[in-house]
Parts: structure tokens; sequence; C-alpha cells
């Protein structure tokens, strides 16, 4: 065997035997890793406590021999997380983030249960947060509200996406909603947290209805104040029909 051959055959070898170190290093450095901390992100209505609780991973367990999907199948078991994601943040650490279901409405039964937007039914127990939420009322006594179910009920869906519409275009409106009557198929009555005026949402439209409200509540019911309004009907294209104290009813144009 010449030289040259020997030299490129003994390059092989060196090669080969430095990677079977840095493989076994390696696995000698990921054997040493422990889980000294697990971090929680994102969570606002649920205690780091629970979250910690349901991924159930020991101080100083071997970093990788943490299953991931098992502690995010643990994590997302919660009512309130919509979604986790479960990291390894070397070098010893666990990154969980969540994203929570945020309660919209509240409905008064034997036991209160909140729903998010998407109808999710979500127990009012297992929550740090006190909500100021509208409550939902006139629910079939054969809807049954199960933790962890979706309302099928298509009023409750309209009075969900109602209030969501609410909510994303004026906050503070959405807050002055004290409650949302619902009347087995027919009109959906909203109740004002001011003096209880009844405002007669009617059915689909729900967007151009809320914009009309809310020009009609800044322009005329902040400057009459609400003590003097009977109500006000949505249901009329293009308009807002009210009723004062000692007035007939009106409409106007919006």
């Amino acid at each position: 065997m010449s030289s040259p051959e020997r030299i490129s055959i003994l390059g092989v070898l060196a090669i080969l035997l430095a990677t079977v170190l840095l493989v076994v290093g390696g696995n000698l450095w990921k054997t040493n890793l422990k889980v000294r901390n697990v971090t929680v992100r994102g969570n606002v209505n649920v205690e780091s406590n629970q979250l910690l609780q349901l991924a159930g991973i020991p101080k100083n367990t071997p970093l990788y021999d943490v299953d991931l999907t098992h502690v995010q199948r643990n994590v997302s078991s919660h009512y309130f997380i919509r979604r986790a994601t479960v990291e390894r943040d070397l070098p010893s650490g666990i990154r969980i983030t969540v994203e929570e279901r945020t309660p919209i409405a509240i409905v008064a039964a034997e036991k209160s249960v909140y729903l998010d937007e998407e109808g999710v039914v979500l127990p009012s127990t297992v929550s740090r947060m006190i909500y100021d939420l509208p409550v939902v009322s006139g629910i079939p006594s054969a809807e049954v509200l199960t933790p962890g179910t979706v309302v099928a009920n298509p009023d409750m869906q309209e009075a969900l996406l109602l209030l969501s519409v609410l909510k994303q275009a004026n906050r503070e409106m959405f807050h002055r909603v004290s409650e949302v009557r619902l009347r087995n198929g027919g009109d959906i009555v909203l109740y004002s947290a001011e003096w209880g005026v009844p405002i007669i949402f009617g059915r689909g439209n729900i967007a151009d209805k809320v914009a009309r409200l809310e020009m009609f509540w800044t322009e005329e019911v902040v400057e009459r104040g609400a003590q003097r309004l009977q109500y006000i009907d949505l249901r009329y294209d293009d308009q807002v029909v009210a009723r004062w104290a000692d007035e007939m009813s009106v409409g106007r144009k919006m």
C-alpha cells in the first residue's frame, strides 16, 4: 500500500473516530441535562400553578426524557386553554406557552358557566379572574351546558356572534350591555346596564346594527341621558327607532 493510500485511510479513520466521539460526548451531555425550571407564558385567567400541575414535570428529570407532546396534551386539557406549545429551553428549562379562551358571556343557571366567542362552555370556578360580562337569558331548559362542550342552539350562537362583533367594535359599548335575552327563535333583545333600556336587536345583519347602535348611543343617549330612554329598535334598515319619555317613537336615519 502506497503512502498516499495509507494517509487517506488514516484520515478517514480519524474522521470516523471524531464523529463517534462527538456522538458519544453529545449523548453524555444530553444525559447530564436536568430540568431545573418550568415556565408558563401567556396565561391571564389561569394560575400558573394549575398548569404546572397538569404538566407534571418533576424537577431533575432528564431534560430529554420529557415527552413534549404528552405535556402539551395535559396542559391543553384545561378548560380555559385553547392551545399550548411546549419547548425545551436549554440548558435546563421547559417553556410552556398557552393561548387561553376568554369568556364573553355568562349563563346564570343552577351552576353559572361562562361561554367564549366560539360557544365553548367554561366553568366559572377555575378562573382567577372576576369578569364584567353580559348575562345570556332565555336559554331553553333542554340545553345542557357541560364544561368543555360547544353550544349548538342557533339563538345562543347568534347571541355570541353579536357580542363578539360588539366587543371588537367598541369595548365600552360591549360593557354597556348587561343582558342578552333570547326568545326561542324570535328577536334578540339586549338590555343596557344603565337603566335597563331594552334594545330590540332582531336577527341577522349584526355588523350594521352594531355600528348604528354605537353611533346612536354616542350621539343621542350620552347627550340626552339613558334614564329618559324607553327603548331602542334596530330592526329597520338604515335607521334607529327610539322612544323617549313623553315623546312619540322617532326613527333616525343612521
